[in-house]
């Protein structure tokens, strides 16, 4: 009985030794839907979409006999172009009974990520970390995830980028010759960067704005248009801005301007732009 228990004993290190040599992640991918259709390593996906990541882990160390039982643990990141985490790590645990039929089971784990919503062009990873609790041993893996995003070029200091003037609220192209007849929308799109990030990345930028009439004179002035605060666990490096006038009928013809003020209560700092557009 003892030379049993020791032959025993013996077999099942030989087990686990032959697994540790084994541990894999493997079949890495990702879709649009959870268990959806895999896509492709050079698909681009888009800012704030949700993506669904999945692998499976085999050579695993299965304990006892009857009936065996694996434990496995795991983390999973995922990074910007940076190495900077987007989102929480997320970590989990893969712990079953075995059947007989389970000899070629392979476990798969699954993870959503929520891509923020201003994220930047380029190539994100998701980084897979798992360890084999009963084997000692951990296999790693990542897998490119590729994001494309507006441009909005960085700055270290306060600035307004992508100024346009627009037909209206809902067009994606600027126009290039930003004239209206009276009684329009003026409808325009910038983008706020540069400014500070506090604590917890709290950002708090704000925006007015004056119109001036061919002759200087001040025909409209809104200090305060409008404002955009948050903490998030992404630091969110612009901040969209939008902005629309309302042009009387009986505006006379002439080029106007737009001064649009943006100011940054986290670094105290201020930028201007000024922006003509005309009414014939």
């Amino acid at each position: 009985m003892k030379f049993l228990t020791i032959f025993y004993c013996f077999s099942m290190l030989l087990l686990a030794a032959a697994d540790e040599k084994n541990l894999k992640i493997e079949n890495l991918q990702l879709a649009q839907s959870e268990d959806g259709t895999p896509l492709p390593a050079d698909f681009q996906y888009v800012p704030g979409e949700t993506v669904f990541f999945s692998c499976h882990v085999s050579g695993f160390t299965r304990m006892g006999e009857e009936p065996p039982k694996l434990f496995l643990t795991y983390q999973i990141e995922a990074r910007d172009p940076n190495g900077v985490l987007i989102l929480p790590v997320e970590t989990g645990k893969v712990a079953a009974d075995l059947t007989p039929e389970d000899r070629h089971w392979r476990p798969k784990i699954r993870y959503t990520i929520a891509l923020p919503p201003l994220a930047d062009t380029g190539q994100y990873r998701v980084i897979v970390k798992v360890k084999d609790e009963f084997g000692k041993v951990e296999a790693t893996s990542d897998f490119p995830l590729l994001v494309r995003g507006r441009t909005v070029e960085p700055s270290n200091t306060m600035a307004i980028r992508n100024f346009r003037f627009l037909r209206s609220e809902e067009d994606a192209a600027p126009l290039k010759d930003p004239a209206y007849r009276p009684g329009d929308s003026v409808w325009a799109r910038f983008d706020m960067t540069g400014y500070k990030i506090g604590e917890k990345n709290h950002f708090d930028v704000e925006y007015g704005l004056k119109v001036l009439r061919p002759n200087g004179e001040v025909t409209y002035e809104e200090p305060k248009a409008a404002e955009a605060k948050d903490e998030t666990f992404y630091a969110q490096r612009y901040t969209p801005g939008i902005l629309s006038l309302n042009l009387p009928k009986d505006l006379p013809a002439g080029d106007y301007k737009i001064i649009l003020t943006v100011r940054d209560n986290v670094g105290g700092q201020k930028q201007e732009t000024v922006q003509t557009f005309s009414v014939q």
